[in-house]
C-alpha cells in the first residue's frame, strides 16, 4: 500500500482530504525493522510518531520488579508514539515488532508546524485523543470489573476475524505467556481455562492459533 492509503486508513488522519493527505505523506520518513526489535523503548526522549505501513507490533509495559503485560497488538495501519509526538515527554511503553516490519515516520517540529498552519487537522487530533481517553477508560473498566477469564474471552474476540469456515479465529501466534501478559494473569491460570475451554469443545488451538468453534460460556 502507498503512503496516502495507508494514511487513509488510520485513525489519526482518516477523516481528512486529498490535500491535507499529501501534506502530512511528505512529512513521512521510512523505518525498516527485523523481527523481534525493540522500536521504542519505555523512557526514550525520541518524539517522533510511527505508523505501520506493514507487519505487526507489541506494545508492552513492565514494572520495577520486571513483571511485563501486553497492552495490545498494533497492525498495518495502526499507529504509536503520538503521545510523545504532541507533548515531547519520554516515552510511556516499550514497542516490539513481531515481524519484518516498515514504517512510516513523523517528526515532531514539522508536524507541529503543520497544526499551526492547519486547522483542520488540528481539530482532528483533538477528536482523536478524545477518543482515546474514552478507550483507555473503557480497558480500565475492564482491568477492574472483569476476572481473567472475562478479560481473556474479551481479548480474545477483540484479536479474533471470521475464517473461510465461518468462525472466529486469533490469527496471531499466542502463547499461553503471550496471553497471560496481555490479560494480567498467571500462565498457569490461562492454560488451565484453555484446557477446560478445549476439552468442552469450545475453542481449539492448533499451532498456537485458537479458532472459536462456538459462543464460549458466560463464566468459567
Amino acid at each position: 500500500m502507498d503512503t496516502i492509503e495507508i494514511l487513509k486508513g488510520n485513525d489519526l488522519f482518516n477523516e481528512l482530504d486529498e490535500k491535507e493527505l499529501l501534506a502530512i505523506a511528505a512529512l513521512t520518513k521510512i523505518r525498516k525493522v527485523a523481527k523481534n526489535t525493540f522500536v521504542i523503548n519505555a523512557g526514550d526522549s525520541d518524539s517522533s510518531m510511527y505508523i505501520i505501513k506493514q507487519g505487526s507490533v507489541n506494545v508492552k509495559v513492565a514494572n520495577e520488579d520486571g513483571k511485563e503485560m501486553i497492552l495490545t497488538t498494533l497492525k498495518q495501519g495502526d499507529q504509536f508514539g503520538e503521545l510523545s509526538l504532541l507533548d515531547a515527554k519520554p516515552r510511556s511503553a516499550d514497542i516490539v515488532s513481531n515481524e519484518k516490519c516498515e514504517f512510516l515516520i513523523i517528526q515532531k517540529e514539522p508536524f507541529n508546524k503543520l497544526l499551526e498552519e492547519n486547522s483542520k487537522i488540528a481539530i482532528n487530533v483533538i477528536n482523536f485523543l478524545c477518543s482515546k481517553v474514552r478507550f483507555v477508560t473503557f480497558v480500565a473498566q475492564g482491568l477492574a470489573l472483569m476476572d481473567v477469564y472475562g478479560r481473556l474471552v474479551k481479548l480474545l474476540h477483540d484479536l479474533s476475524e471470521t475464517n473461510e469456515e465461518g468462525k472466529l479465529q486469533v490469527s496471531i501466534p499466542l502463547t499461553h505467556k503471550d496471553i497471560a501478559l496481555r490479560v494480567g494473569s498467571s500462565r498457569e491460570m490461562i492454560s488451565r481455562i484453555l484446557k477446560e475451554l478445549e476439552t468442552g469443545s469450545y475453542l481449539m488451538i492448533k499451532n498456537k492459533i485458537i479458532t472459536i468453534n462456538k459462543k464460549l460460556p458466560l463464566a468459567w
